[in-house]
């Protein structure tokens, strides 16, 4: 019987990794963050305070040529402009990785928000950590959470979040 269930545990983890190594997206996954300037919040956690703060936030997301699989990610805080900033986002590896983020899932939920999450080694509060995000997309929302577990730890804790609508 042990044997059995080691078996079992032992394929399923070879199931999970493959699923991991096959999960991709594609350009037009992005293209619907394109156009209409996103508008919500960034809650974050004040490591400081040890309590969660929110600003008003808003993106705008461009393609950078036609065809190219990059983007501008335009984001703006109202109350806070020297904190805007630009960043590039480009899909390589056939999918596989956005900028130094491994693909790791691509599901269809039941309302049709588009659910990638990606994975990268970084640091956080000087420390180095396993950084995990969660896109949600659709056509009126779009969700950027990122999570971390710190080296040592087992859990993920939530580290931010966007949260923008049009």
């Amino acid at each position: 019987m042990k044997r059995l269930i080691s078996v079992l545990l032992t394929a399923l983890f070879f199931v999970g990794v493959a699923a991991a190594q096959s999960a991709s997206i594609k350009a037009g996954d992005l293209k619907q963050l394109e156009g209409a300037q996103w508008k919500g919040t960034l809650t974050y956690l004040d490591y400081g305070r040890n309590k969660k703060i929110s600003i008003p936030s808003n993106l705008s997301v461009t393609r950078d040529a036609a065809g190219a699989a990059s983007w501008t990610f335009d984001y703006q805080y109202p109350d806070e402009p020297q904190a805007n900033d630009k960043e590039r986002i480009t899909l390589g590896e056939g999918g596989k990785t956005l900028n130094d983020e491994t693909v790791v899932e691509r599901t269809t939920l039941p309302n049709k928000t588009l659910r990638i999450v990606t994975q990268r080694r970084g640091m956080d509060n000087d420390k180095p950590a396993l950084l995990r995000y969660i896109y949600l997309l659709s056509p009126t929302s779009f969700n950027l959470r990122k999570e971390v577990r710190p080296d040592g730890a087992t859990e993920f804790f939530e580290r931010n979040e966007y949260a923008w609508t049009r």
